[in-house]
């Protein structure tokens, strides 16, 4: 089978277990995000030198705790507290633990303890945080229109991006992080991303306008967000993060887009 016959089957296989998860309801999407940060995390502190049993565990059990932080499981759980309480509770948890790996790391390393610590430290801030925004799009109560609506304007912008690229492309966005993207690639993908989003809106009553500003920022996140990514593998040579998808990368060169995609819909679905 080659490369591209790969990538094509293994990236429907990827499309409808997102899409799967989604409809599932909140636990759907709360156990895709859990997997995704989970595997992005553990690349990271890969790409860091960082990846001990140790700092991978402290750094797997933080981002869980992170991933709780959302009104609507305490309910789910038939907890009597309040999501504010809840969220305090794991907020104080994971600090707690942040310090206690701290000390480990002192007693252990000395002032090396810096190195595996800002990793740690930088995984939970660059993919547990945007992660969590992302369940935050659901809404205490479950909604799966804006969590698959980051997916989509994601997958459409790079899509789009690609074909026009291809098409049209003369001048280079970056060249020294990402030699095949153009500049003419970025527009057409901000263009036909913003049309998707405005399609999307009149389909699913959420504002055709509203859609069509959104597609257009989630197409400036989502090249920021690869080119940012580019650059932490650039820094260490390596041409992939991982092996997550056969054909696709790592799992952050898959989801490199939608770590600051999350952030953007997020602060619009408050704002808008």
């Amino acid at each position: 089978m080659n490369n591209f016959c790969a990538r094509t089957i293994w990236g429907a296989v990827f499309v409808a277990v997102v899409i799967f998860s989604l409809l599932q309801g909140f636990w759907g999407q709360w156990l895709l995000t859990l997997i995704i940060s989970s595997f992005c995390v553990k690349e990271l502190l890969q790409l860091r030198n960082a990846a001990s049993l140790f700092n991978l565990s402290a750094a797997w059990v933080m981002n869980a705790l992170l991933l709780c932080m959302h009104p609507a499981i305490p309910n789910l759980l038939g907890l009597v507290w309040t999501g504010q309480e809840f969220t305090l509770f794991l907020l104080a948890q994971c600090m707690l633990l942040l310090l206690i790996y701290f000390g480990i790391q002192l007693f252990q390393k000395g002032i090396a303890l810096f190195d595996d610590a800002s990793a740690l430290v930088f995984a939970l801030v660059y993919i547990s945080i945007p992660c969590l925004l992302f369940l935050h799009i659901s809404g205490e109560v479950y909604s799966w229109h804006l969590p698959l609506l980051v997916f989509i304007l994601t997958w459409c912008s790079d899509t789009f991006a690609y074909l026009t690229g291809r098409a049209f492309g003369k001048h280079k966005l970056f060249e020294s992080l990402s030699p095949k993207k153009t500049l003419e690639g970025f527009i057409g993908g901000t263009v036909l991303t913003a049309a998707t989003g405005s399609y999307l809106g009149s389909l699913w009553n959420l504002g055709v306008w509203q859609l069509a500003v959104l597609g257009a920022l989630v197409s400036v996140a989502g090249t920021a967000g690869d080119l940012f990514e580019s650059a932490l593998k650039r820094q260490v040579d390596v041409k992939d993060s991982g092996r997550f998808i056969p054909g696709h990368g790592g799992a952050l060169d898959r989801f490199d887009a939608f770590l600051f995609v999350s952030v953007v819909v997020y602060s619009w679905s408050i704002f808008k």
